[in-house]
């Protein structure tokens, strides 16, 4: 069966990959370079917190992240670049004036994930796991099954695994238009026009303008973007080891350390189409509330500061639409990193019904 990826972010590097391994025959198209700077997936934090998120996302979604931790390691040891990735836990902690916060987040998992590990924190126990943090919170909550990956890193070992197994991958390739039929599956790229026996479209916000209208089946229309921002800071004075979520009453703020006192502070959630530049407020914001996790974060070198549009539906449930000869992975949200294993899989199982005609 030759195939088509649509979209080369993490579930189109992913998809591809894993179905050229299956023998298919792969060719992966996509507007931006292999470097995916254009990608919800550059753009994001990492975080496999899945009891961290568990008050801002349905239970299948922590489900789903649950399973996907335990995938990463396997899914990973088949690539030839290491990618950096830790299992040590994740740390939350709130302050003074929102305790109440931290208390309705210890009920809410009593309530729902009694069965998981949670353990709070006193401040000599906090100052055990990281001492830094313990000079400015006297309590804390400890989520030891909790991770993080680099996302840059695994992009391009991605990258360097699809080149190796020699993936067709055509960059800057602008897919204009997707013609569903029955027995196959027409793409129209940079104006020209090529047959596939199944299409699989992983492009986010952008898959919503080149279906074809005659023959869409598939409620796309309900696909909408909400805007990310984050910054990468340089931070020689700051040792933190996990991740750490800040507990408060109007934002979600994480702190994810990466190798060599680099560390990821985000994430602004705004429903905007906007990719324009981070804005005065979100700075302010994010940058005040990472000092007020740790004094070092002051004399931190801001590296970058990045914005993005990640793909939601209405209800904000990752959905594998099938339909014909085309596959639409979408509306991973913020949880693309901390689901994507489980999504894959749904993926295969989908192409493998397809591979033996059973058309859904």
């Amino acid at each position: 069966m030759n195939i088509a990826v649509v979209g080369a972010g993490l579930m189109g590097r992913l998809t591809a990959l894993s179905l050229t391994r299956q023998g298919y025959q792969v060719n992966l198209f996509d507007k931006d370079d292999k470097q995916a700077k254009q990608s919800a997936a550059y753009a994001a934090g990492g975080l496999l917190t899945p009891l961290g998120e568990s008050m801002s996302c349905e239970p299948n979604i922590v489900k789903m992240g649950i399973a996907s931790i335990t995938m990463w390691p396997e899914l990973l040891s088949t690539l030839d670049v290491n990618v950096y990735f830790q299992q040590r836990g994740a740390i939350m902690v709130s302050h003074e004036q929102d305790k109440g916060d931290h208390q309705r987040f210890v009920q809410h998992i009593a309530r729902n994930y009694a069965q998981h590990t949670v353990t709070s924190l006193n401040k000599q126990q906090l100052y055990s796991l990281e001492p830094e943090l313990a000079q400015h919170f006297n309590q804390g909550l400890f989520l030891p099954d909790e991770g993080q990956i680099d996302n840059r890193m695994l992009l391009t070992a991605l990258q360097h695994q699809l080149e190796l197994e020699q993936v067709n991958w055509v960059t800057e390739a602008e897919v204009s238009q997707i013609t569903n039929q029955t027995t196959h599956c027409q793409l129209t790229v940079n104006d020209q026009v090529q047959h596939f026996d199944l299409v699989i479209d992983c492009r986010g916000t952008g898959a919503r303008a080149s279906l074809d209208p005659n023959h869409q089946a598939l409620p796309l229309d309900d696909l909408r973007a909400v805007r990310g921002e984050l910054f990468h800071l340089y931070a020689p004075e700051v040792n933190l080891t996990r991740p750490v979520r800040l507990m408060h009453p109007r934002y979600q703020l994480y702190i994810a350390p990466k190798p060599n006192h680099v560390y990821l502070v985000g994430a602004t959630e705004i429903e905007s189409d906007d990719l324009s530049p981070m804005t005065v407020r979100s700075a302010m914001e994010l940058l005040s509330a990472a000092y007020s996790v740790h004094s070092g974060f002051a004399e931190a070198n801001i590296r970058q500061h990045i914005s993005q549009l990640r793909p939601a539906f209405s209800d904000n449930q990752p959905q594998v639409l099938v339909k014909q000869r085309l596959i639409q992975v979408n509306g991973l949200y913020r949880h693309g990193f901390l689901i994507s294993p489980v999504v894959l899989k749904q993926v295969e199982l989908a192409v493998a019904r397809l591979d033996k005609r059973e058309i859904i």
